[in-house]
């Protein structure tokens, strides 16, 4: 007799890691999502060059990042504020106009030979700007699409695309700079940002639960408001914390990649651009991984991607060889993973779902502190050389983790005292 056949896993395992796609508005905001991630991780690869190619310093490069980031600092808490006040697809479409219109203007510049190193730090601070609307209106509409454990699905799907964009937007940005120069370069990055701007217009908002006080107030109260719910929810709090520690001490290495790749692998423009797209693989490759799995687990990953992140830091900083550097890259990049898809993960189950966009707004303030990480790896980087100013930030950013991680129950995926979502 023929034994039975057993079924094939197949389909079941596409279905868990790529259910989410099911939500027709989620399709849409993964669509848009493509052309603005690629977009700014374009951006940030060119510009990097750009200022390291005028001025040759590794603060210069470093401000760059720091110009990117502390829009969120400045505007993370009244991002949140507005995404749970207003219509937040439209929030994200205003972002984009904006988007395209600063790519617009470098173009102009760049065209017409008036570019200069601050046009750059000006840019991008306008487009980290629109990067905290953005992350606080998507994140909380993700919120509003989805819940347990399809929405761990959903943001590690959503956290890959962001992230694995890094795998193509560096190689083509730089690859286009060699050919033709860095007006080609952006031109390519107004193009990204026109795409992004007629797909998100096709996203519609979803219908949310709604408090008696959800979007009332002035934009002053709603920042009052937001910091006292960061105030009195510990999972949104612990959660906030890990977000500072790993964007102050562990994610700035980024910043020091075009120093390191050039000054000690010998590398160029686009052998450049290859070391950040392998972040990128890394990172696709763990989100795919992460929305297949659906853990529950999500402090262990969440600080567990942070780490993995901080000790290749390390490893890349020391490399003496391209391939190996690479390797770092890639590792570094599944760890971005797990901490990407779990950072909004636990505030969303941690708060009411009117207050969803106050607490995203909470993180897009913990990920400001970046700027400060920035400088920090700048000023370092400038006394001491890249490698070891990667290492001190790493460093410290270990024994910071572990110490939160031993304070707050979240991180260790223990019961907590915090009120669930009613």
């Amino acid at each position: 007799m023929t034994p039975p056949q057993q079924p094939s896993l197949a389909p079941s395992a596409l279905t868990r890691t790529f259910g989410a796609l099911a939500n027709p508005t989620f399709r849409r905001i993964l669509g848009f999502g493509g052309f603005y991630y690629t977009y700014r991780s374009t951006e940030l690869a060119v510009l990097s060059w750009f200022v390291l190619t005028l001025t040759d310093s590794e603060f210069q490069v470093a401000l760059v990042g720091v110009s990117r980031i502390l829009p969120m600092f400045l505007f993370g808490l009244m991002a949140g504020g507005l995404s749970d006040r207003f219509n937040r697809p439209v929030l994200m479409a205003i972002g984009q106009a904006l988007n395209l219109a600063v790519a617009g203007s470098m173009v102009l510049l760049l065209t017409t030979g008036h570019a200069q190193y601050w046009h750059a730090y000006l840019a991008i601070f306008v487009t980290g700007t629109t990067w905290a609307l953005d992350y606080a209106s998507r994140r909380a509409l993700l919120g509003d699409l989805f819940s347990g454990k399809t929405l761990s699905s959903a943001t590690a799907l959503d956290a890959g695309l962001v992230t694995g964009a890094n795998m193509i937007g560096p190689m083509l940005g730089t690859a286009v700079i060699r050919y033709f120069d860095f007006a080609g370069a952006y031109a390519a990055v107004a193009l990204l940002s026109a795409g992004a701007l007629s797909l998100v217009l096709s996203v519609r908002a979803q219908p949310r639960q709604r408090s008696a006080t959800a979007g009332r107030g002035s934009p002053l109260a709603q920042l009052r408001d937001a910091v006292a719910l960061l105030r009195s929810n510990r999972d949104l709090l612990g959660a906030v914390l890990v977000t500072i520690v790993f964007n102050m001490m562990g994610f700035p290495f980024v910043q020091m990649v075009p120093v390191i790749a050039r000054n000690f692998l010998g590398a160029g423009e686009v052998s450049f651009g290859l070391l950040l797209s392998g972040l990128g693989a890394g990172s696709l490759a763990g989100a795919v991984l992460l929305a297949w799995a659906q853990s529950s687990r999500h402090g262990a990953i969440y600080v567990g991607g942070s780490a993995i992140l901080t000790v290749s830091a390390i490893g890349f900083a020391w490399s003496p060889w391209y391939p190996l550097s690479y390797f770092f890259m890639l590792l570094a990049g599944v760890g971005l993973a797990g901490f990407a898809s779990m950072q909004p993960v636990i505030p969303l189950l941690a708060v009411q779902p009117d207050q969803r966009g106050r607490a995203m707004g909470a993180i897009v303030l913990g990920i400001g502190f970046q700027a400060a990480g920035m400088m920090f790896m700048g000023v370092i980087a400038e006394a001491l050389g890249p490698r070891l100013a990667i290492t001190l930030s790493a460093t410290i950013g270990l024994l910071m983790l572990v110490a939160l991680r031993m304070t707050f129950s979240v991180l260790r995926d223990a019961p907590t005292r915090s009120a669930p979502p009613g």
